[in-house]
């Protein structure tokens, strides 16, 4: 029935995990939706409203909104409860689809600036040691490894969480091709890599061997006897690009980075789109705006159409 209490709706949920864990979900995915219905069913319980109920729902994410949550966040909460609700119909715990024809939060689009190159370049200059005599494989571990992880980033567009998810066995360095073996929803991609970033990877590869806990299985080590977790990485890269001087600088910027600097040397845009494994153009639209109309003279200049 459609008036489930915020008790009966709460029940289903280890149900719904199995189903989520049963389709391949990602662990993060399945987290992410959980907690959103976990959220918005508490929230109801506190309100005593009935959860499924459109206006309840709307009332939950104007709430979120007017207590300063971005509109990112209200969508994908919104989209996690809907989805519960549909599966709640499919399997016969409700009679009606309460949601149907709900529209989610507009998003803005901002504008994400790429890094130039005398930033990356200044991004690098951070991994490299202060004493000009030291061998490159003589590094500290994270200097090797944060200088192959943003080349690799700055070249490919690749994903930090595809960049966790690397291992040894991903790599053709001979033939300079990076295997993902799942990129978000589920598709992997084989990338290719430049020289430069070939011998940075070979040059961590090498600082890697002499590591306590090099026989693990991930490519990223961290520092203490463990693997590289995402918000370390994090972190590490966002203490670099302070150090550069940098400021308002993501990890993902990187993506914006590769996605401006491939199409400003002449890539196609299907190529771009392969490479970072989109496959809506919403998506390469929205990682090149920044620069489009610099990209758009630059080649409206090649050909010198005016000279008649």
């Amino acid at each position: 029935m459609t008036d489930l209490t915020t008790t009966t709706a709460r029940d289903p949920l280890p149900e719904w995990r199995l189903a989520l864990t049963s389709e391949r979900k990602s662990p993060k995915t399945i987290a992410l939706y959980l907690d959103a219905v976990g959220r918005y069913l508490t929230w109801t319980e506190t309100q005593d409203l009935p959860p499924m109920r459109r206006t309840s729902l709307q009332t939950w994410i104007t709430t979120m909104l007017d207590a300063g949550r971005s509109p990112s966040t209200a969508r994908i909460r919104q989209q996690a409860v809907r989805r519960y609700a549909a599966w709640l119909l499919a399997v016969g715990h409700l009679d009606g689809a309460p949601f149907q024809g709900m529209t989610s939060p507009k998003l803005d689009q901002p504008v994400v600036d790429p890094l130039t190159v005398a930033q990356v370049r200044a991004l690098l200059q951070t991994c490299q040691p202060e004493a000009a005599d030291v061998p490159a494989t003589a590094r500290p571990l994270r200097h090797a490894r944060d200088e192959a992880i943003i080349r690799l980033m700055a070249e490919t567009g690749i994903r930090l969480s595809e960049v966790i998810a690397l291992t040894a066995g991903d790599l053709d360095l001979a033939t300079g091709l990076v295997t993902i073996r799942r990129g978000k929803g589920g598709r992997g991609r084989v990338i290719p890599i430049g020289q430069a970033t070939a011998t940075a990877i070979r040059t961590y590869l090498a600082v890697r061997t002499t590591q306590p806990h090099a026989d693990r299985e991930e490519l990223w080590l961290g520092e203490r006897r463990c693997g590289l977790a995402a918000d370390a990485l994090y972190r590490s890269l966002r203490r670099r690009a302070e150090r550069a001087g940098i400021t308002g600088f993501r990890p993902h910027r990187l993506r914006h980075t590769a996605a401006h600097r491939w199409l400003a040397a002449g890539g196609s845009e299907s190529g771009l789109m392969a490479m970072a494994g989109w496959t809506r153009v919403e998506m390469l639209i929205r990682y090149t705006r920044a620069n489009a109309s610099e990209r758009a003279a630059a080649e409206a200049r090649r050909p010198d159409l005016g000279n008649l």
